[in-house]
């Protein structure tokens, strides 16, 4: 089998392991620690207390790891949630409660509110797609729906050229596609018990004799594993940037349809790439069919009824993909109409070698919706190598400064030094940086189920060697990210880090 390794996660802008804010927090818990000694000395017992307290509180903040992150990072997380319950921005109501009624075009909550159809015809002139425009953010998203072959029961060449070929696809998407716009794109994939048994469906519609022995046979079969089938959704999501493409835009007239249009344009290309990489394709949705995908994320149990609405993929009016309640439970739960969630965050990737299938546990023997998604954003060359030379001199200093010290270089630091070397080295052969997140959304019909669930994701992604962080405080955040074919979940670049 195939084995990679992903690069060790490091600390950009450290020194000796500790960020430059850790070290600042340090400096400054020992300055107020020696102010507290001359207070003491001075005879100012109260005052030297309250120093000494200030500067154990400044060594928690920059030293201490509470559930994957520092204390520092836990601060505008907790901020944030207090003043969301302040204001009641934890609690939705959409649908006839929502403020614009049922008439709005298309009513989403939290972080998904800036969204709305933007009409799109393909070039045959009757196909509708698609298209989320985001205004605040000025982007368009689409998705496109592809299934792939089994991988796991290839043989090891085949595993080997499909990896070669998804890795050019990611060089492809990263330079041709970003350089016209294409600003960040996903893998959306969830694996849905399949309520419709599809298996017995197909059968009885297929069927010409029913009276046979081997009908009635495949009938009880596929009765028997109505409770454990299961279904997997593949989406790829883009996300354009207006910006990019302001020259296009304004040659095509400026207007929506321009910016429809000019999206358009691109979308065969990257359909067309996707389908050399030995990835079926089978169109970008449409705005029932997006739709239809919101909308069984906000409600699973909306999943049959869309699914028995029609013998294709399953469609529902483009006004009603947002939820009708939707509110934060607790610190680590989101309740949305007819399911619960939890996100987590994947902190870390392996840091060992792994198989190529090593996320596949976490597709299989599942009765609840669990939905994987990787986020990517292509980092430009420039800001790459800078990024890269960043690294180098930090890792180099790094190691000047712990000889000078005589301090031990643990195995984790020696890791992290030679990917570095590895990383550069792949910009020099032309491959693309990319920025990523892995986010794991547990959806559940009860609390039970999905505290379970939860428990079985966290073990599947331990052995695989990854640490796995629940969104306290941001799950409403998480679920927009992780559950929703959007493309969401990283932070904009900001500076030359990268």
């Amino acid at each position: 089998m195939t084995q990679f390794s992903f690069p060790p996660r490091s600390s950009r802008g450290a020194v000796l392991g500790f960020t430059w804010a850790q070290i600042g927090t340090v400096v400054a818990g020992l300055i107020v620690a020696v102010i507290g000694i001359n207070l003491l000395a001075a005879g100012h017992s109260w005052s030297a207390t309250a120093a000494f307290a200030a500067a154990v509180l400044l060594f928690v903040l920059a030293l201490v790891r509470l559930r994957g992150r520092r204390i520092t990072e836990w601060v505008p997380v907790i901020a944030g949630a207090l003043v969301q319950r302040a204001t009641g921005q934890d609690r939705y109501r959409g649908a006839v409660f929502a403020d614009g009624g049922v008439e709005r075009h298309m009513d989403l909550p939290g972080p998904a509110a800036g969204y709305a159809w933007l009409p799109a015809i393909a070039a045959d002139g009757t196909t509708a797609v698609g298209l989320l425009l985001h205004r605040r953010e000025k982007t368009v998203t689409a998705a496109l729906a592809c299934s792939g072959a089994n991988f796991i029961l290839a043989d090891r060449d085949d595993q080997s050229r499909r990896l070669v070929d998804w890795a050019r696809l990611l060089n492809i998407l990263g330079s041709e596609f970003a350089d016209a716009g294409l600003v960040r794109w996903s893998v959306t994939s969830r694996a849905v018990p399949d309520a419709g048994n599809r298996a017995a469906r197909f059968l009885q519609q297929r069927a010409v004799e029913r009276s046979s022995v081997a009908y009635r046979s495949l009938a009880e079969v596929t009765a028997a594993g109505s409770a454990m089938a299961q279904r997997h959704d593949i989406h790829l999501v883009c996300v354009f940037d207006i910006a990019r493409m302001s020259g296009q835009i304004a040659e095509a007239g400026g207007t929506d349809a321009a910016i429809a249009a000019v999206v358009l344009d691109k979308l065969p290309g990257i359909a067309a790439s996707v389908a050399e990489a030995g990835v079926s394709t089978h169109g970008w949705l449409t705005p029932r069919r997006y739709a239809a995908v919101l909308r069984t994320q906000w409600d699973p149990a909306e999943q049959e009824t869309a699914d028995l609405r029609t013998d294709g993929p399953a469609e529902v009016e483009p006004r009603l993909a947002g939820p009708v309640a939707a509110e934060v439970v607790g610190w680590d739960t989101y309740r949305h109409d007819g399911g619960w969630s939890r996100t987590l965050w994947v902190a870390q990737m392996p840091r060992q070698p792994v198989g190529s299938t090593w996320l596949t546990p976490l597709y299989t023997r599942t009765t609840c919706r669990r939905t994987i998604t990787l986020t990517a954003q292509p980092v430009p060359a420039e800001l790459a190598n800078l990024a890269s030379r960043r690294d180098q001199v930090a890792r180099a200093g790094d190691a000047a400064t712990k000889t000078k010290l005589r301090l031990v270089r643990t195995a984790r630091e020696d890791e992290e030094a030679r990917s570095v070397k590895q990383i550069d080295r792949e910009q020099a052969h032309g491959h693309v940086r990319y920025r990523y997140a892995l986010l794991v959304t547990v959806t559940a019909a009860t609390i039970e189920d999905l505290n379970r669930d939860t428990r079985a994701v966290k073990r599947i992604l331990s052995r695989a060697g990854c640490d796995a962080v629940v969104l306290y405080g941001e799950q409403d955040q998480g679920f927009a990210a992780g559950a929703l074919p959007l493309a969401r979940g990283l932070k904009p670049i900001r500076g030359w880090a990268a």
